[in-house]
């Protein structure tokens, strides 16, 4: 059996490449793409764990895992106690390039914000998408391992573009990296550089990408250097010949070519001649400079030549196919022109236009007809571009500018120059010569000649042949180049034209001869005549010549401009083709002007008709066309001129540079030689040190030869030989410095400071040449001279006078850079000696800036490397820099003698210098940021920071003693600079970073030291007090961006140390002599930095956490332990600390971090001991208590007042969690039960936790878009803070509730909010105390004002939520404030309109009536307060069951609708979902509004009680109870009610929509009862039809028509005849002898129904339209048939209604005994009756019932609930129908939503009149109504319920199982609110109406609920169904309306 293996390291690490989720023990699923971690191995299966779930741990096979080879940090597992269980992974580094490590970490990370992007819809989502996609091919391409080095650079130098700028994007911290792209360790690097680095990286992200295209340009060569690349595609022209193609770039401008040709070999078949350069045909136009792309016109130019005979000829297809049209090849051919093809391409040049070599470009070719080549070019060229037209023939190029020089654009593009790609020079030197570049190239152009014809008939056909021979007039083969790159020929043809006497050719061609040639050589010039017949062109002669020498006879080349050549003819009989004889003759016009030689050569005459005129240029960097500097070059020849030599070698210097740098080293050997050569005399010394003066300064100052500076640098090191010119440089220097006063001398000593640099680099050259050549005999005086040299220059430095400013600031520029050369051969101490006297001895106020510059430039140098030099120059350097920063913080200049401002020192010398003042302060060694800087303080801080970075090194010696110095005398000018300047300045970052890196490299023996030399504890103590601000202020308002967290990390570290320190210096020295100041800036300090948002662990990812972890700890912890050591350090002193510590203390243990709270918790314990046993006596101290221990306090009251603020405070902020309030309670209730005197203390505890649970509920949903809930928590709290009487946090959160429902529109519940503060008020004039004032009213002083404010504030809003009644209750109080108080009768005056508005809106304005739903929140998943409890709603203006349930469930979109009314199942109560139940409850009245008894009441006034101010509500459910005395079918026999009765804890409406519920009890209605309310509620619908009907004529008819048809014309339903099925047969009256009185009472009921019938069907008759005529007759029809059935069986009634407009006020008797009656009887049966146990919760939603009998609920539906408001003249009972949600329509209503059932509501009561004042009502007291409240309390409707309850529709099965079920044999069944048995008959008077009084009702139908209009039979919805039925789909089809 095999075993499992230990997998090693650097295996251990895999990534999946299929997806694994085979079922089976042990195996673990993973997807594709997922790493894990390999533990073990055995056989084919691995065991190990996901790298990012280390929880899902398993087996999985080997083969779907790709192994990664890496190497494992475990250093992160060790770090498991500070970041639990994550710390546990090994970091794994895999085995590829750090980019590529570092691209799939960010990949990794960026997957989780892309995913969250994605959900919230952010913006970035694509951008990062993007970035995303880009960094995978990336990566893919870095690790194929196929890029070469260049673009491997080019992709890492993007990534790390791509990934900064992402991590910018997401908000992720800035990655720090150094200049070749690798991250930066902080813990190797300097505060300094870190700083740096990411200013940098800030700076350069925030440049506009335009802006980054510009930054590429940034070298000399760069800037002026540029090459034009073209690439030939094609050239489509017909052609019988071959031809040669010669492009160039072409100066429109001024008709010259710019550079040389490319020439191209085109065949006749329409291809190259070469064809392996097919697709390579491409040159480069290099050279070209700044002013050359910014020429007026170029353009680029095609010459094209035809190669072969005279003529052309067509070729004759007739003869054979063999036939050659020429048999002239292509060397012995004529160069015939053909034409021009030319493009303007100066946009291209200029950057205005870009393009690419894809892309291609088509130039029209224009053939030479009778015009020359340049004929043809210039009309080209001038031609318009609009009427340019398009031939067939075109040369088709694609070209590209490209910026630098060959070599860095061969590196750069590569892609673009591969192979052999040809180079055209410029024809001249290019702006930036290049040391190294050798040429001696002539550029030679044929411009024009004259030929006559003489006694020819026409004129010549000419051909020139140009040949280059040397002195004995051998040719000199292969020096001629058609165009660059092309083949070298020994002689050059010229285009033939055609019989032209005056040809112009304006050809140019190149020679290059050898430099040891060219002086000798000269150019040979042949004429010939070219015959188009071959035969006589064969044995055609050259008939004249010319020639011209290239070097004059001084010695010099030939000139750069037009030579007039003189033409001799040739005599071939004569004429001696190998003779050198012509030299005698002149070879050029001016030559035979000038010259009397009148010499004869044989076979040569000149005739003088003949001209020929050519164009020379010579680029040569080895002859010149110099006299004088060929004078200088051969001075050896003629010494006597020597002195002439070198002045005009100045003048040469200064005009003609280039010609200077050409021969660069031979000048400079020059000059040494001459100063050797004359080593005894000082004749010419001065001369040649001023000629090298102005060498040197031609390549160090002058941009277009900087590049000639490594030519000096290595002229210097290898080629200087002059062993004793230091001696006499020196001298001449010394001469300078010296004499200041001679003007001509101070102009040398500015241009020797200028270049003192090279100067003294060829001193000490020198030196050194000479010690290593007499090594033995060194003991000289140069120590000395060299010393007096350095001390003339302090004297110069000690001038006052403004003269010298320029020499001084030169000096003090450019000394430093000579540093390094004079350490070379002077003592190091010595020259620091001399530095220090030179800066010290320049006066104050003079060169200030230059001076710190210098400095900078001296900090940067090799000298401050030595410890011993720094010893000498960090004093001066440290007071300097405080001395300039204190002067200008103080706002004083730097005065001089002569009062001047420090930057005039720098404006003069700027004048001086005739430069700005920007150029002055650059120098060399200044990053591009110090040059730019101006100010004094930057300067200063720049070399401060630039000293630190340096003695930050480990390679520099010891550098105690020099931070030392800078402790003593920078480090409190550095935080008093911190703490004074302005906090947006730019230079902030700056100053923290020097201040942080003081305090990281201090020690403590560094700080011990330093507070040592404090004379006085007050100096201590004002300097721990910055510090210790200064540190706050850093965390508190961070002075680096939030994304440079290393920064930031780094400088916590550091504050972490010194506040270490200081606490040491505060334990030391202010403990005895106390001082609470530093005491207390110590904690605030300490406590800010544990709670600032960059220390927060837990709310970073998992890598940057254990990043930060694994090299800084968690600093909280060491801060918290350091905060803990100082409290209990403070000993009797903590008392004067308490309660101002409390809130900081809190605000620490809040921390998560569990060893950091269980270290600090318990001081909190002992500030209750301390402030316990305080004393009660403020003079006394704790020791007196000691001594007497009744003045003890014995309290802690202080203590605990502040904790609750604070925490409440803290907690809501985000603090705290449940484990902190555990861990809490178990430390504080464990100390505090074990003391023996705070006892006090465990109810203390006990408050805090209990608070806490509040608390932290609150916070978890302060956010949650359900603000019911907030509000829930706010109540909770208001409990509580009520409790334990904390008004002033009472207040706060009545506030806070009084917003959340002005923000909700619940304008009642906002007033009934803040009536909760007017409560804690009097009617008085006294002061209000603190804790009694509201922000909401700030000006307020008084009791009475601020009650009274609130008042008018609380009645707006009971007016704003028609809650009238309420508002007039507040209206009365003030009111008798005003009358009897204040005496205010304006007020009064005004209350009084106010509340009349109030009693009209009351009688006038129709208000909705608010419906109530129960709730009911099951399950663990719940919030706390919500979990297992029920709650009543109070609904929304016109909300109905459905609306209101959609609106809870969406608020809880995870949980399930319980289907039930019954009580849920214990596992659903213990489970960890959520379950809602939600169903329509009915309000009972309030039994206290006895007052309306027996007084005829508005309905309007008596509908408002009976919906608010309500504390019960009631409803009903429906089952089925067989009796077993009764067999039958009939299921109204068997139909029982199960009512329940809930109270909430408050009435409502009140501060809140909803309350739980705290009691509930529960009662059965027998199936008699039922029928009987039923019944009566159909009479009571009849009877406010009738009344709505006959009031309101534009009613629409509808209601009425559907009622009546479903009581006369039941159908299937079956009528009434169901009751008398079930009721009055012998069999149920036999079995149930005691109900014969509710027999009786139903039949009356069913009698009654008979009269409102008719008078129903008569105002029916007189409303139908003619279409409804048919449906009146079957009305009446069937009405007589039951009326015929009715009176017969149960007598007949009458009824007191009539059709009339006038109302008829009834009179209501109460019923409360027949009612008892019918309680005592034996069929009522309240056994059933239980009690709930009492649960307080909130509600939710759950969906409503159907009922199993039809109950007319259609009073609740939105067009009668409308309408109840206006019909109330008509109504004459108080009691009502139940009313319903929108479930209760019709068929054809059905389908209407609840919006749109309100929207016809508005359209039908707009023509309703308004409400008469006049309806009334009687009422009549009955004291024995409160005894039937058990049973039917106050004769509320019966709620008829089916048992399920379903959110969706039923299925059809279940429906017609219901038709069936409910099917009753007769058309009458209603519930009646009571039982109420006012008929005609022997049980009661006889004209009584079917209504209870008040003191009978328990019911919750108002009078308005008569409006709503009763559903059809055969379609009726029930109460409790919140969706709506399919037409036609009837649940009772049996139900009576």
């Amino acid at each position: 059996m095999s075993c499992w293996r230990q997998v090693p390291d650097e295996q251990s690490y895999g990534v999946a490449i299929y997806n694994f989720s085979l079922e089976g023990e042990h195996k673990i699923k993973f997807m594709c793409g997922d790493a894990v971690h390999i533990w073990e191995e055995c056989d084919d299966w691995f065991r190990g764990c996901l790298v990012n779930d280390r929880n899902v741990v398993g087996i999985f096979p080997k083969t779907y895992i790709y192994i990664k080879e890496c190497t494992v940090d475990k250093s992160y597992i060790n770090l498991t106690e500070y970041a639990g269980d994550a710390a546990a992974t090994p970091l794994f580094i895999l085995k590829q390039p750090p980019i590529v490590h570092e691209i799939t970490s960010v990949l990794r990370e960026w997957g989780s914000h892309w995913k969250k992007f994605y959900v919230t819809h952010n913006r970035n989502f694509s951008l990062i998408q993007k970035q995303i996609y880009e960094l995978i091919s990336h990566r893919s391409k870095i690790r194929s391992g196929t890029l070469p080095t260049d673009e491997l650079r080019r992709i890492t130098k993007q990534v790390t573009n791509e990934i900064d700028m992402g991590n910018k994007t997401l908000g992720l911290d800035m990655v720090v990296r150094d200049k070749h792209g690798n991250l930066l360790n902080p813990d190797n690097t300097s505060t300094i550089d870190l700083y740096n680095h990411h200013k940098n990286a800030t700076e350069r992200m925030n440049l506009p990408k335009t802006e980054t295209k510009e930054t590429v340009v940034k070298t000399a060569i760069q800037q002026f250097s540029h090459i034009f690349i073209v690439s030939v595609k094609n050239f489509t022209c017909k052609m019988n010949e071959d031809a040669e193609l010669l492009m160039t770039l072409y100066d429109a401008k001024d008709y010259k070519p710019i550079t040389e040709s490319y020439v191209v070999r085109w065949s006749k078949d329409g291809l190259m001649r070469d064809l392996d350069q097919m697709h390579n045909l491409r040159v480069m136009f290099t050279d070209l400079g700044k002013k050359d792309l910014e020429r007026e016109r170029i353009y680029l130019v095609c010459y094209v030549i035809r190669i072969g005979s005279m003529d052309t000829k067509e070729p004759d297809h007739r003869r054979s196919s063999m036939t050659m049209i020429s048999k002239v090849s292509v060397k012995d051919g004529m160069r015939r022109p053909f034409g021009v093809a030319a493009k303007d391409v100066t946009g291209y040049m200029n950057g205005k236009a870009e393009s690419d070599l894809e892309q291609e470009f088509s130039i029209p070719f224009y053939s030479c007809e009778k015009d020359n080549l340049e004929q043809t070019l210039r009309k080209i060229m001038n031609k318009d571009p609009k009427n340019e037209f398009k031939q067939n023939q075109c040369l088709f190029v694609s070209w590209k500018l490209l910026h630098g020089d060959v070599k860095q654009v061969r590196e750069e593009n590569p892609h673009l120059v591969l192979g052999n790609v040809a180079i055209a020079r410029k024809m001249g030197f290019p702006e930036v010569i290049l040391p190294g570049d050798v040429r001696n190239d002539l550029y030679l152009m044929l411009q024009q000649g004259e030929f006559p014809k003489g006694n020819k008939t026409s004129d010549k056909n000419v051909e020139v042949i140009v040949k280059v021979c040397n002195e004995g007039g051998e040719q000199i083969p292969g020096v001629i180049y058609l165009g660059g790159d092309a083949e070298p020929m020994d002689e050059y043809h010229s285009v033939i034209y055609y019989h032209e006497d005056k040809p112009q050719w304006f050809e140019t061609f190149k020679v290059a001869i050898p430099i040891e040639e060219f002086k000798t050589s000269h150019l040979k010039f042949y004429f010939k005549h070219r015959s188009s017949n071959e035969m006589k062109d064969k044995n055609e002669k050259p008939f004249a010549l010319s020639y011209v020498k290239l070097m004059q006879d001084v010695g010099t080349t030939l000139r750069d401009s037009e030579h007039s050549l003189v033409v001799y003819k040739i005599d071939h009989k004569k004429f001696n083709d190998y003779s050198t004889d012509y030299f005698d003759l002149p070879s050029t016009t001016d030559e035979l002007k000038s010259s009397s030689n009148k010499a004869q050569v044989p076979g040569l005459f000149y005739t003088g008709k003949e001209s020929f005129v050519i164009r020379s240029n010579i680029c040569s960097t080895k002859l010149t066309q110099n006299v004088d500097l060929l004078g200088l070059l051969n001075w050896s020849t003629h010494k006597d001129t020597l002195r002439q030599s070198l002045e005009s070698l100045k003048v040469v210097i200064e005009h003609k540079g280039e010609e200077v740098v050409k021969f660069f080293q031979d000048i400079l050997d020059a000059l040494f030689d001459i100063l050797m050569d004359n080593a005894d005399t000082e004749m010419y010394d001065e001369l040649v040190f001023q000629c090298l003066l102005a060498v040197i300064g031609l390549v160090s100052n002058n941009w277009k030869y900087q590049h000639f500076e490594p030519v000096l640098d290595l002229y210097i090191k290898e080629s200087f030989s002059a062993t004793l010119a230091y001696r006499k440089l020196i001298a001449v220097m010394y001469k300078y410095v010296t004499n200041i006063y001679d003007k001509s001398d101070r102009e040398q000593l500015y241009k020797t400071m200028r270049s003192l640099q090279y100067i003294i680099r060829f001193i000490t050259r020198s030196r050194l040449l000479y010690i290593k050549m007499h090594h033995t005999d060194v003991n000289d005086d140069f120590n000395q001279i060299l010393k007096e040299l350095l001390d003339g220059i302090v004297q110069l430095m000690c001038e006052q006078s403004d003269n010298t400013l320029r020499e001084q600031g030169a000096c003090l520029k450019y000394l430093p850079t000579t540093i390094p050369d004079i350490l070379e051969v002077y003592d190091a101490k010595q020259l620091s000696l001399f530095f220090f006297d030179m800066l010290s001895n320049i006066p104050q106020g003079k060169l200030t800036k230059q001076k710190m510059m210098t400095t900078d430039d001296i900090v940067h140098s090799q000298l401050f490397i030595y410890p011993e030099c720094r010893k000498i120059l960090m004093p001066y350097i440290t007071s300097q820099i405080k001395r300039l920063v204190e002067q200008t913080e103080e706002g004083q200049s730097i005065p001089g003698q002569d009062g001047r401002k420090p930057n005039q020192s720098v404006a003069k010398v700027a004048r001086l210098l005739g430069e700005t003042e920007q150029k002055i302060n650059e120098h060399r060694g200044h990053s591009e940021e110090v040059n730019s800087r101006n100010n004094k303080v930057e300067l200063c801080m720049k070399t401060l920071s630039d000293a630190l970075n340096l003695l930050f090194r480990n390679d520099i010696g010891p550098t105690f003693n020099d931070i030392m110095e800078i402790v003593y005398v920078d480090l409190r000018m550095i935080v008093q600079s911190y703490i004074n300047m302005d906090k947006q300045s730019p230079l902030t970052g700056n100053v923290v970073a020097i201040m942080i890196d003081i305090f990281r490299q201090i020690s403590l023996d560094h700080y011990e030291k330093y507070i040592k030399q404090f004379h006085s504890q007050m100096a201590i103590k004002e300097f721990l007090n910055e510090i210790v601000i200064v540190f706050k202020g850093l965390v508190s308002e961070p002075a680096f961006p939030p994304d440079w967290c290393e920064m930031i990390m780094l400088q916590n570290s550091v504050i972490l140390k010194a506040l270490g320190f200081c606490s040491r210096t505060i334990r030391d020295y202010f403990f005895e002599d106390f001082n609470q100041q530093a005491w207390s800036n110590f904690f605030h300090s300490a406590i800010a930095f544990m709670t600032q948002p960059a220390l927060q662990l837990e709310t970073f990812s998992p890598n940057k956490r254990l990043r930060i972890l694994k090299r800084y700890k968690d600093m909280r912890r060491e801060m918290g332990f350091e905060v803990r050591s100082m409290w209990f350090n403070l000993g009797q002193n903590k008392l004067k600390f308490v309660p101002s510590l409390v809130g900081l203390i809190l605000e620490m243990t809040l921390i998560p971090e569990p060893e950091l709270r269980k270290a600090t918790i318990p001081i909190f314990f002992d500030m209750m001991q301390c402030e316990f046993y305080s004393s009660k006596f403020a003079v006394e101290s704790f020791g007196d208590t000691k001594r007497d221990s009744s003045h003890i306090k014995a309290n802690f009251n202080e203590f605990e007042d502040a904790m609750i603020v604070k925490l409440d405070t803290l907690v809501e902020g985000g603090g705290g969690d449940d484990s902190y309030k555990d861990l809490f309670y178990d430390i504080m209730m464990a100390m505090c039960s074990q003391h023996a005197a705070l006892k006090d203390g465990v109810r203390f505890v006990d408050m805090i936790k209990r608070l806490m649970e509040r608390l932290l509920e609150y916070r978890n949903i302060i956010n949650d878009e359900n603000k019911e809930n907030r509000m829930s928590c706010i109540v909770n709290l208001l409990d509580f803070y009520s409790e334990i009487n904390r008004k002033e946090m009472y207040i706060r959160y009545v506030n806070k509730l009084y917003d959340l429902h002005v923000e909700c529109g619940n304008y009642t519940e906002a007033a009934y909010t803040l009536q909760l503060h007017s409560k804690l008020l009097n009617w008085s004039d006294d002061m209000l105390p603190l804790l009694l004032k509201t922000d909401r009213y700030t000006n307020i002083q008084t009791h009475r004002q601020l009650k009274e404010a609130l008042y008018e504030h609380i009645i707006k809003d009971y007016s704003r939520g028609n809650m009238w009644e309420c508002a007039l209750e507040k209206c009365q109080e003030l009111v008798k404030q005003y009358q009897e108080e204040t005496f205010e009768y304006e007020q009064l005056s005004q209350m009084h309109r106010k509340m009349a508005d109030f009693y009209d809106n009351i009688m006038k304005k129709m208000r909705s009536k608010p419906e109530y739903f129960r709730v009911g929140y099951f399950g663990l998943g719940f919030p706390k307060f919500l979990q297992n409890k029920i709650f009543v709603y109070r609904g929304k203006d016109y909300e109905r069951i459905s609306e209101f349930s959609s609106r809870i469930l969406n608020e809880f979109p995870h949980a399930q609708p319980l289907n039930t009314l019954a009580p849920p199942e214990r596992d659903i109560m213990e489970s960890c979902g959520q379950y809602i139940q939600i169903n329509k409850v009915d309000p009972v009245m309030d039994e206290k509004t006895q007052r309306f008894s027996g007084k005829p009441v508005a309905e309007q006034i008596v509908t408002y009680y009976k919906v608010n101010h309500v504390s019960k509500f009631q409803y009903s459910r429906p089952f089925t109870r067989k009796d077993p005395n009764i067999e039958t079918g009939n299921e109204f026999a068997h139909l029982w009610l199960e009512r329940t009765i809930m109270t909430t804890t408050y009435p409502l409406p009140g501060i809140l929509r909803w309350f739980p519920v705290n009691s509930v009890e529960k009662y059965e209605i027998s199936p008699l009862r039922n029928a009987i309310e039923t019944m009566d509620n159909s009479n009571k619908e009849l009877r406010d039809l009738f009344l709505q009907y006959n009031k309101d004529k534009s009613l629409n008819l509808n209601p009425l028509s559907l009622k009546l048809t479903g009581i006369v014309d039941p159908a299937v339903m079956g009528g009434i005849m169901n009751y008398e099925n079930a009721f009055f047969t012998p069999e149920y009256i036999q079995n149930n002898p005691d109900d014969d009185m509710l027999i009786q009472k139903l039949k009356d009921l069913i009698a009654e129904q008979i009269p409102l019938l008719e008078v129903c069907i008569q105002i029916h008759g007189e409303r139908s339209s003619p279409s409804l005529h048919g449906l009146q007759k079957r009305l009446e029809n069937c009405f007589e048939t039951m009326k015929e059935d009715v009176v017969e069986k149960y007598g007949k009634k009458t009824c007191d209604l009539k059709i009339e407009n006038a109302v008829t006020i009834r009179r209501h008797y109460s019923m409360a005994a027949d009612y008892k009656g019918l309680r005592d009887s034996p069929g009522f049966d309240p056994g059933s009756r239980g009690r709930v146990p009492s649960i307080t919760s909130r509600a939710v939603q759950v969906t409503s019932l159907r009922t199993l009998t039809s109950l007319s609920f259609s009073t609740s539906s939105p067009q009668f609930a409308s309408k109840s408001g206006v019909n109330n003249a008509t109504k004459n009972s108080l009691l009502s129908p139940s009313r319903s949600s929108n479930s209760s329509l019709s068929s054809k209503r059905g389908s209407k939503t609840p919006k749109d059932k309100r929207k016809s509501n508005k359209v039908e009561n707009s023509s309703s009149p308004n409400t008469s004042l006049g309806a009334t009502q009687w009422y009549t007291a009955d004291h024995e109504n409160n005894t039937t409240a058990s049973i039917t309390p106050n004769g509320t409707p019966i709620f008829e319920l089916r048992q399920e309850l379903t959110p969706q529709r039923p299925l059809r099965s279940e429906v017609e199982k219901e038709k069936r079920l409910s099917r009753p044999n007769s058309g009458q069944y209603s519930r009646p609110p009571s039982i109420s048995l006012n008929t005609t008959t022997a049980y009661s008077s006889g004209n009584s109406s079917n209504r209870d009084s008040i003191g009978t009702t328990d019911s919750s139908i108002s009078e308005e609920d008569l409006a709503p209009p009763p559903l059809p039979l055969k379609s009726r919805e029930v109460e409790y169904c919140n969706l709506p039925l399919p037409a036609g789909v009837n649940l009772h089809p049996k139900a009576i309306k």
